[in-house]
């Protein structure tokens, strides 16, 4: 091979290798951020909501607190509306009554006492906050005159005492220091409690910090779940924004593929011109005057006419191998359009396998035929070059003695087509470099014919691949559209 040649094969690949392993490298590492950020953005928002939730919940805590003191001030109301109008009936009488001191003196204390039609009355006001888990109304003796709860759970006072200046802003930061200090769920207020100016006795009210935690639990919980969803949500669609930008990477890197393919075809088409019209004309004349010679020496007479003719017979042959050659080159660099027809793709295997059998050199070369196999629209030419390059390469990778077997078949309602030798093989980390342009392990080959099949493959929207054989050696496959003017 010329300089020229080797510059043509040399430099175009190595850009087209390096971009592609770029684009892998940006697939890598899209694909890797995309993970992470579907990874972490449920957490971040996870934290961040159950975060705003826990320090909300003192808020919630203090109003919710407050609503139920303002509640209690209101209970405490109504019962007081309540036995000074009972007074006036008859059902509430506050009696005094004359309690000894340890000084010899006798104190003054109220007896309040009231009908059962009353008791029951009372009982019967709604506290109007269902974290109020309890009333009771006392006398000043500590005596129950009603109660919402059972006589023996009836707290005797209150742990916070109200008193007339108190607001409910005040009370509840009471609450709250006395349900710290003493660890307890339910704290007890007690009201003192009037008929005009004269203390009745004592309103008893339970907050119960258990069912005001409940619920912002509840709650809490509850904006946790939402936050979760909506976390999901995002990673959902993150995930579907990440594999659409991972689709149009791979487009992207397709697209640029092709068009460094396309640069690397012109470039080789534009010295192709030249080497044609370079080579194939003295080529010819090679061949023209090597024939007229052998023609001249089997009519002479001469002494070493045999080695002469061998020699003509050697120059004959190197000749038709370096056309040979050239006309893959050209074929490679001057790609034709699809002529497209419905084409038998088993009648095509048979005929490449009776025009190779002669060229076999020692080989066995069979089929195996998938029948019956419909007819494809595919370039009958082009699917005929592409077999024979298949095929040869098999029958020199066998060898005398070896077997080449091509077989047909259907995948996923497409023709496959299979190239099976029972050569040494190709070793895996090669199977995708074998179609590059001008790659070749022998030693006389151009490089050029598993880049044709690969290039005809793709052309009509197929794919092929190399692996390994049931054979023992390669295989390559083949897969092409029942209709190449759908790809």
């Amino acid at each position: 091979m010329s300089a020229a040649a080797r510059t043509t094969r040399d430099q175009p690949v190595l850009p087209r290798n390096s971009a592609e392993r770029k684009g892998g490298s940006i697939r890598r590492h899209l694909l890797a951020t995309v993970l992470m950020l579907v990874a972490a953005f449920p957490l971040c928002i996870f934290a961040f909501t159950w975060w705003i939730n826990r320090t909300s919940a003192v808020q919630r805590l203090d109003a919710r607190l407050q609503d139920s003191v303002e509640n209690a001030f209101r209970l405490r109301n109504a019962v007081e509306l309540a036995l000074a109008m009972a007074v006036k009936v008859g059902d509430v009488k506050v009696q005094p009554s004359y309690s000894p001191l340890p000084d010899g003196t006798a104190a003054v204390i109220y007896e309040t006492c009231v009908t059962p039609a009353f008791k029951q009355k009372l009982e019967e006001i709604e506290p109007g906050d269902k974290m109020l888990d309890f009333a009771t109304l006392l006398d000043s003796r500590g005596d129950m005159i009603a109660s919402s709860v059972e006589q023996g759970k009836l707290p005797r006072q209150g742990q916070v005492q109200v008193r007339t200046d108190d607001s409910p802003r005040s009370l509840v930061r009471r609450v709250l220091r006395a349900a710290r200090e003493g660890g307890q769920s339910v704290i007890t207020l007690a009201f003192p409690t009037r008929i005009g100016e004269q203390i009745a006795g004592t309103l008893v009210v339970g907050l119960s910090f258990r069912l005001i935690n409940l619920q912002i639990q509840q709650e809490v919980h509850g904006n946790n779940l939402r936050a979760l969803s909506i976390s999901l949500a995002g990673s959902l669609l993150l995930a579907a924004s990440g594999m659409y930008l991972l689709k149009l990477s791979e487009r992207a890197r397709r697209l640029q593929s092709a068009l460094e393919r396309e640069k690397h075809l012109a470039h080789i088409g534009t010295l192709s011109a030249g080497l044609a019209h370079e080579i194939r004309n003295p080529l010819s004349s090679v061949k023209m005057n090597a024939q007229m010679i052998r023609d001249r020496l089997e009519k002479a007479a001469v002494d070493d006419r045999d080695v002469l003719l061998r020699k003509i017979e050697r120059v004959e042959t190197e000749t038709a191998r370096l056309e040979e050659s050239l006309n893959d080159f050209l074929a490679f660099a001057a790609p034709r359009p699809l002529n497209l027809e419905a084409v038998d793709v088993n009648a095509v295997v048979r005929s490449v396998a009776e025009l190779l059998q002669p060229a076999a050199g020692g080989a066995a070369l069979s089929t195996r035929l998938h029948e019956p196999l419909p007819a494809a629209r595919l370039d009958r030419g082009m699917l005929t070059e592409m077999l024979q390059n298949l095929v040869i390469n098999a029958l020199h990778a066998a060898g005398a003695g070896g077997s080449v077997e091509v077989a047909t078949g259907l995948e996923g309602g497409r023709v496959r087509i299979t190239v099976s030798d029972s050569g040494p093989g190709v070793p895996e980390g090669l199977r995708e470099k074998v179609f590059e342009a001008f790659y070749t392990t022998k030693k006389s080959g151009t490089g050029l014919g598993l880049s044709i099949a690969h290039r005809i493959a793709e052309s009509h929207g197929g794919t092929i691949r190399a692996g390994r054989s049931a054979l023992g050696g390669a295989e390559f496959a083949v897969v092409l559209p029942l209709d190449a003017r759908q790809t």
